[in-house]
């Protein structure tokens, strides 16, 4: 009678446990569709408005100022705006690394070095994308850094990293909501130096995001007021 107890413990732990997996990403599925219209009714001036402070408070964080490397995406659609940040951080002399996705099977993608906007062409998903050329600088994630986040080539200082991470929700916590591809994690996994901030409007933050196994929180958020 003990046993079948034990038994059906186990079986009835092992269901409650498929039902948080199976559960975790039909709730992420769910928020991502309901941030995602929150976000499309935004009009192109609250857009640009709320964008503007952003940028602002962004360029005054110690991480932005300190940081040589700014590895960031080029915003479409609805997203907070990045075209103000990629020339400010150019006009500052700072090494500028954008997404281009290389295997989208797999979802692997590479930063490389723009030094101009019009380095960026369109590109898989709708995205604007640096292009790959036998001279690009790419940003090599395995180049360690150490605990002052400062890359090191070839034995001299490259300087710290920032890494600008998109997505659609976002909780106070750091945890996030993609677009499903995995490719910002499988990337962030491996330059766990650097520091990670997210852009978002207060309407993509939520309460409470439930991550996966293999999910990266970021580091900071930063939203209007």
């Amino acid at each position: 009678y003990q046993d079948s107890r034990i038994y059906c413990k186990k079986i009835s732990r092992n269901f409650a446990l498929i039902q948080i997996q199976w559960k975790v990403p039909m709730e992420k599925d769910l928020i991502r569709k309901d941030v995602l219209q929150k976000r499309d009714e935004l009009s192109v001036y609250k857009i640009e408005v709320k964008s503007r402070e952003i940028f602002e408070e962004l360029v005054t964080r110690p991480e932005y100022i300190e940081a040589s490397n700014i590895l960031t995406y080029a915003s479409v659609r609805n997203e907070v705006k990045t075209d103000e940040i990629i020339l400010d951080a150019l006009a500052l002399g700072k090494r500028v690394f954008c997404p281009k996705v290389t295997d989208k099977k797999n979802g692997i993608m590479k930063f490389v070095r723009i030094y101009e906007p019009e380095n960026l062409v369109p590109g898989d998903y709708g995205l604007m994308e640096p292009e790959i050329r036998d001279d690009s600088e790419i940003f090599d994630p395995d180049f360690y850094a150490d605990e002052s986040n400062v890359r090191r080539i070839d034995g001299e200082n490259a300087g710290k990293t920032m890494v600008i991470v998109p997505g659609v929700a976002f909780d106070e916590k750091g945890n996030r909501i993609g677009y499903k591809g995995g490719f910002y994690d499988r990337f962030l996994s491996k330059v766990s130096y650097a520091d990670t901030v997210a852009l978002c409007y207060k309407i993509q933050i939520v309460d409470e995001i439930i991550p996966s196994e293999y999910d990266i929180p970021v580091k900071s958020i930063i939203h209007e007021k």
